[in-house]
């Protein structure tokens, strides 16, 4: 049996309503937007260690490069350590996060975030064109948590499709439209060394500029997800 072309998709999915509560627009999107930085991290992963000798005071741990929004090159690690004080019965442990995309509310660093922007796509993109901040102000679009749902295998189709979901919400809190051209996805890589922080890094790892614009009128919402399916057959 032949293997299909694209067992792996991306789709984005936008609903825009109006104050009232009411669906005006919605579309949905293939996305082909997947940048470096995305290829990079996945790089990473499959350069891990995945284990160590026994024994050791620090152990090794795994990075990979990005490049951050404002165009600088940032370690970007995958793994940590344990360290463990011999003599003391006690230790501390080095962990954090390769890939986060569960931004909370009113963050616009990570997660899903959208623009105004219509400069086309770039392998290098390492930032949306023109990024609608969150807020309140003129042009601003007040961002909810994003929100992670596994829709598991859908076998009502052939073969058989599996589907995560990223979700977030937008709400326009302004006294005018907010015209949305572009999607990204921002991860954020975070680590603790012990007591304190010594790696915090966002990165673009996907970036859409949409066929058509949606636009969020005063008092009205939008919500964006970013859906992956994957061919299960």
């Amino acid at each position: 049996m032949s293997q299909p072309l694209n067992p792996m998709k991306g789709f984005i999915e936008i609903e825009v309503r109006d104050r009232e509560g009411r669906v005006i627009q919605k579309g949905r999107h293939e996305m082909r937007s997947f940048t470096n930085n995305f290829l990079k991290i996945l790089e990473g992963f499959f350069n891990a260690y995945g284990n160590y000798p026994p024994g050791y005071d620090a152990r090794p741990a795994t990075k990979t490069t990005v490049v951050a929004p404002d165009g600088t090159s940032k370690d970007a690690w995958i793994e940590a350590y344990f360290y463990y004080a011999y003599g003391v019965n006690t230790y501390t442990y080095s962990g954090g996060v390769a890939m986060a995309t569960r931004a909370g509310a009113g963050v616009d660093s990570y997660g899903i975030v959208v623009g105004s922007g219509t400069a086309p796509f770039n392998l290098n993109d390492r930032a949306l064109a023109t990024k609608i901040a969150h807020g309140t102000g003129a042009g601003q679009l007040s961002y909810d948590p994003v929100s992670l749902d596994d829709l598991g295998l859908d076998t009502s189709v052939s073969p058989p499709v599996y589907r995560l979901r990223l979700v977030r919400g937008f709400k326009n809190l302004t006294s005018s439209p907010i015209t949305i051209t572009e999607v990204g996805v921002f991860a954020r890589n975070y680590w603790k060394h012990y007591a304190s922080v010594f790696v915090d890094v966002m990165f673009l790892i996907a970036r859409d500029v949409l066929p058509s614009s949606y636009t969020v009128p005063a008092g009205g919402s939008a919500t964006v997800a970013v859906v992956i399916e994957v061919v299960m057959g």
